[in-house]
């Protein structure tokens, strides 16, 4: 059972003309809090471009930052394809998030969204629902 169960929205954008494999900030989750995921969709991109959502320790910078594993970047899901999705036809997301909704990220932490293999030509979004609950 949840303690100090709230719903949670969030959406990120990866701005068109970004680097690759820089991240932007999606959403955080606060010390003492956990995140577990319902569900999660994006749309937009390139078709020639790769996505992946990272979740990155709170000590370190969380947006227009360059990923690195050394730092304690993880990647949570991945990959996402790029090209061909509107916000009315979201794809959905693959790795470890979906189908399998048991995905619960504690804090604290910041989850951020990055292109991995090219440059940005155009803008990639994603939302997330869930529930915002104490450890």
């Amino acid at each position: 059972m949840y303690r100090n169960a709230e719903p949670f929205y969030a959406q990120g954008e990866i701005p068109a003309g970004s680097d690759a494999a820089k991240g932007f900030f999606f959403f955080g989750v606060p010390e003492g809090r956990c995140f577990s995921l319902t569900a999660a969709a994006y749309w937009g991109g390139d078709s020639g471009e790769n996505y992946a959502m990272v979740v990155v320790p709170a000590s370190q910078e969380v947006n227009d930052v360059a990923i690195d594993g050394t730092s304690g970047m993880v990647y949570l899901a991945s990959p996402a394809k790029g090209g061909g999705n509107t916000a009315s036809y979201q794809g959905e997301w693959v790795g470890d998030l979906l189908p399998n909704t048991n995905c619960k990220i504690p804090g604290p932490c910041s989850v951020v969204l990055a292109s991995t293999n090219a440059a940005n030509a155009a803008a990639f979004l994603s939302a997330a629902f869930g529930i915002m609950h104490d450890l």
